[in-house]
């Protein structure tokens, strides 16, 4: 959120898409390109002006091509140009922390003289300096750096998943520039926060209740007292059951969204396309080796602590697990937006009983004087 914003690699502007994507949302088809014809969107203008001032403040040196900037923020917002994700980030890495810096530097020490010259020469002027060409070795690495920093923040509204109108991003950002923006540092960051801590969650509980209660309606269906919905696809083998919050069990499975976006899944073929893609380049070998989960039940969200006591070994069950049961006011991730009912379907592999220690028969050791040293 804005205020436990940190700084990252690319300086202070980069949490801002952090921060988006942490505090998570509805769906990423809220993301549209927008117009500035209709009523004034106060969070696109918001989240414009947060990375707007963010940059204005923290990359004040770099000259950035905002028209490539915007072309890339477009093109990422609105998923319009499939590009190699892994190859930018490691792009956006290259130059914010080993080529930046040492360029800064030596701009900085040519002010530095250039001050000290004109304040020998008795102009006791104070000269605010902007941007600088120096920050890029060539056209190019501007032209490109700047694409690939606009995108990486388009991708990360995307992600978030919040109804935002892109136009109304750049126009912030564009006012920003100018001196002439409609919020102040301070209003935006108070809409935000508004945002996420109040009309997100509020939204968020309505829509979710609202999924559950038409769920709840379906044919073999049931509901608990705790809210917890389930329906057993498969009973599996009754006399292998979990019964104590302490039991492990062995399970594949797949969590999805009310709006039916994926946010994990332990099979391969589950995993959402970018999952896939990002396995198959960080584990070219073995990325789609399906390895089931193992946990004990009292380490996982209530839903599911609850919902796998209702079947057996080898049974299949499909869970619908309210806010106050799954990540709550919190959310979590990028996907799982504060007062988030989920669903999961779950394959139970397998059940190990918790065994209770009998501390009776624990082996005595022997006090410190009654240890002989030879």
């Amino acid at each position: 959120m804005v205020t436990t914003m940190k700084k990252t690699l690319f300086g202070a502007a980069m949490v801002c898409a952090a921060m988006l994507t942490a505090c998570g949302g509805s769906d990423k088809d809220g993301v549209r390109m927008g117009s500035l014809s209709g009523e004034f969107d106060s969070l696109s203008y918001a989240i414009g002006a947060n990375i707007g001032y963010g940059i204005d403040r923290d990359l004040s040196d770099i000259p950035f091509d905002y028209a490539r900037f915007d072309e890339g923020m477009e093109d990422g917002a609105l998923n319009k140009v499939k590009v190699d994700r892994e190859q930018m980030m490691q792009q956006l890495r290259t130059y914010f922390m080993t080529k930046r810096f040492p360029r800064l530097q030596a701009l900085r020490a040519q002010r530095a003289e250039a001050d000290s010259i004109r304040r020998a020469n008795g102009d006791t002027t104070k000269v605010e300096y902007g941007s600088d060409p120096s920050l890029f070795a060539s056209d190019g690495e501007r032209d490109s750096i700047s694409y690939a920093f606009g995108n990486n923040w388009g991708y990360s509204i995307r992600q978030a998943g919040v109804p935002v109108q892109i136009v109304w991003v750049l126009e912030a950002m564009k006012e920003v520039r100018g001196g002439k923006a409609r919020m102040s540092e301070q209003q935006m960051q108070d809409y935000i926060r508004y945002y996420y801590m109040e009309k997100l969650p509020a939204e968020n509980l309505k829509a979710s209740t609202e999924w559950l209660e038409k769920t709840a309606k379906k044919s073999g269906v049931h509901k608990t007292e705790s809210g917890l919905l389930y329906k057993i696809e498969k009973l599996g083998d009754t006399s292998v059951m979990a019964k104590d919050n302490r039991d492990r069990v062995k399970v594949h499975y797949k969590g999805t969204t009310r709006k039916g976006v994926v946010f994990d899944a332990s099979r391969f073929a589950d995993k959402t396309p970018e999952m896939q893609e990002m396995l198959k380049k960080r584990f070219p070998e073995d990325y789609d080796k399906d390895e089931p989960i193992d946990f004990p039940l009292n380490q996982v969200i209530k839903g599911w602590t609850e919902g796998m006591k209702f079947v057996g070994k080898g049974g299949k069950i499909t869970l619908w697990v309210p806010a106050d049961l799954a990540y709550g006011q919190r959310g979590a991730g990028n996907l799982i937006g504060p007062n988030e009912a989920l669903r999961f379907d779950v394959d139970l592999i397998d059940v190990e009983p918790y065994v209770e220690i009998d501390t009776t028969k624990a082996v005595k050791v022997p006090a410190l004087e009654e240890v002989k040293i030879k």
